[in-house]
């Protein structure tokens, strides 16, 4: 490998590669730092230009030292996935300033590789794949550049050829990537465990309830989770995605209590459950989604005394779940004391109104309490809005007789409230209701945040009752778009069915594919292939001869790609015949000029061989009609020079 310094251009376009890989993690960065980095490329940058000296080593040792005790004051570790990145970009831009060569540079391309893969720490979706298969295709270009025999200049012409050669090289390893994708074993999680970033947005669903907090989701239109059916799934008004339950109330903030495992078939599900699969995305939080009511625990979950589905980790990424769910179900009927007693808490104080409305249906049977109460909200004029105003710490009374406007959250907080002051069990139940459909799937949005209740009544065990259906049933029937005005929803939920509505559901449901067959790759549906192959044992010998040999058969066959490419070109069989014929005039010393035009050739070799002069001029005749088109044909031409005795 040449030793010469890095000129311009090569400098010019490794900063390029390099800043390509680290944008991704802007958003993940402080700005201190990126700033630092861009100050860093800057530099190495003007050193180029201006053909300074390097740093010397007396500064850059105290430098690298100085950005690593940064990154650990600012993340406090230099392990986690962010806090690991920082240090990793902080490392490569204190190497840029000792960068001269090729070796050095080669270095940081190898890092680029590395860069690739952190990427995918935090997001897999198909954009970020297409974009990083592209600036991989850059880094492999910049590599074929470094290693090719006339050395790496950047003319666009040699340019482009690199990049040919690059996307030759990553298409020509596809096969075998995809062999070792879908056969390679697969473990349940990360070969090493990176700590949990502290700071991490948490979208989606919180742990607590308070006035205004589903409205806030009403605005945001990002994808929560996906639902595909096996078969016809149920009506909009039945699709109830269960998540957190609040049974604690302060008087302003509703809470989740202390919540240990269900009893063993607490759920009494009549008929089949409903098979489906719902591929969450990550929310930072450890509880799953799933319809009312779950009829399966998936391994990687429990369920919980309130019913609730509830992971063994946070949701960091994208989780595929095959879950099952009853349609018609009874659940409950035996509750324990001490659920009843929480689902009756109240505050001592606080909303007098409302408490005083409430005593006044203690003397009728539970079941029609709970229908007083949905009667008094029908018939208080309430609204349902995306923008209600801002109550204070009488938020019941202030919404019930005073506001009258609402989200979900304030017409269930207030129904709950209302029922256990009347002496009825229940409770708050946060989740989605709705979705919308997209071809053979379902896409459930952060607007389509939801909270309900439930009411406990004996003999029937625990109820979902939903008061925001008492006012605008057509949220439960139709969804969020039809129940509030245009200008209150997010964008993409205002578009109707015109040209950018379509396609934003056709890359939806590309999105959808990459994560049922790429992300959700799981080792489960892994071994459910290899058992449709037969293969029971990954590490069995039959597996291992069928990976083997598919593997080398592979490798076998890209060889032959290579050797074919590789082959010398096929020559011309009239230019073949044309040089037989010249070489048997030049045994008898009539020789063609180095640009000299078969014709003229001709007219010298009727001179030098008048008795051959027809011969001559029909092969000729004969390679100019091949030549250009003009119906000769190749064998006649070959018959004709062998005739041909000089």
């Amino acid at each position: 490998m040449q030793a010469e310094r890095l000129d311009r251009v090569q400098v010019f376009a490794l900063l390029a590669v390099l800043g390509g890989l680290l944008l991704p993690h802007a958003e993940r960065l402080p700005s201190w730092l990126l700033a630092v980095l861009a100050l860093l490329f800057g530099w190495r940058l003007l050193l180029q230009y201006k053909q300074w000296r390097m740093p010397p080593k007396w500064l850059l040792l105290p430098l690298t030292f100085a950005l690593t005790v940064g990154v650990f004051f600012e993340f406090r570790t230099l392990f986690g996935r962010t806090g690991g990145i920082a240090l990793l970009a902080m490392l490569i831009g204190a190497k840029l300033l000792e960068t001269r060569g090729r070796r050095d540079a080669l270095l940081l391309v190898y890092l680029g590789y590395f860069l690739v893969v952190t990427n995918f720490l935090f997001e897999q979706s198909i954009a970020m794949g297409i974009y990083l298969g592209l600036m991989v295709l850059a880094i492999t270009a910049l590599l074929v550049g470094w290693h090719t025999l006339g050395g790496w200049t950047g003319q666009p012409r040699q340019a482009l050829a690199q990049l040919r050669l690059a996307g030759t090289l990553m298409l020509q390893a596809l096969p075998v990537m995809a062999v070792l994708f879908v056969f390679f074993p697969r473990i349940e999680g990360p070969l090493w465990r990176l700590p949990q970033d502290r700071n991490a947005a948490r979208p989606g669903l919180s742990d607590s309830m308070a006035p205004g907090s589903f409205s806030k989701m009403g605005q945001d239109d990002s994808v929560a989770f996906r639902v595909s059916f096996n078969g016809e799934g149920p009506s909009q008004d039945l699709l109830y995605w269960r998540g957190p339950v609040f049974d604690h109330y302060d008087g302003r903030v509703w809470t989740q209590g202390p919540s240990g495992l269900a009893a063993e078939g607490v759920i009494q599900g009549r008929g089949q459950p409903l098979d489906y699969v719902l591929t969450l995305e990550a929310h930072q939080r450890p509880w799953l989604l799933a319809l009312d009511m779950p009829a399966s625990v998936p391994p990687q979950a429990r369920l919980s005394e309130q019913y609730q589905l509830v992971g063994r980790r946070i949701v960091d990424k994208r989780l595929r779940l095959e879950l099952q769910a009853w349609r018609d179900y009874q659940v409950g009927q035996i509750e324990s004391p001490l659920q009843l007693e929480r689902a009756l808490q109240l505050p001592e104080q606080g909303n007098p109104r409302a408490r005083q409305v409430a005593a006044g249906w203690r003397s009728l049977p539970p079941a029609e309490r709970v229908n007083q109460a949905l009667r008094f909200f029908g018939s208080q004029g309430l609204q349902y809005t995306l923008e209600p105003p801002l109550y204070g710490q009488q938020s019941v009374d202030e919404f019930v007789f005073a506001g009258k406007q609402g989200f979900c959250e304030h017409f269930a907080g207030a129904f709950v409230f209302m029922l256990r002051a009347a002496g009825v069990p229940a409770r708050v139940v946060g989740g989605y209701q709705g979705g919308e459909q997209n071809g053979d799937y379902l896409i459930v949005r952060q607007a389509d945040a939801h909270a309900w209740t439930e009411v406990w009544l004996d003999g029937v065990g625990w109820r979902r009752v939903d008061p925001t259906f008492e006012v605008a049933p057509e949220r439960i029937r139709e969804g969020l778009a039809s129940a509030v005005g245009a200008e209150e929803l997010p964008y993409l939920m205002r578009l109707d069915n015109n040209l950018i509505k379509r396609v934003q559901l056709l890359l939806d449901s590309a999105v959808n594919g990459w994560n049922q067959w790429v992300i959700g790759y799981t080792p489960e549906r892994q071994r459910q292939l290899l058992r449709r192959l037969g293969i029971d044992d990954l590490l069995s010998g039959r597996f291992i001869a069928y990976f083997l040999g598919g593997l080398f058969g592979l490798l076998a066959i890209v060889a032959a790609s290579l050797l074919w490419m590789a082959r010398p070109p096929r020559r011309d069989p009239a230019r073949q015949a044309w040089e037989r014929f010249c070489r048997k005039l030049a045994a008898r010393g009539v020789e063609i000029g180095p640009a000299e035009a078969p014709s003229d050739f001709a007219r010298r070799a009727r001179q030098a061989l008048p008795e051959q002069a027809n011969q001559i001029d029909a092969i000729v005749q004969a390679y100019l009609g091949v030549r250009y088109g003009q119906g000769e044909d190749v064998a006649q031409l070959w018959q004709r020079v062998r005739a041909f005795r000089a």
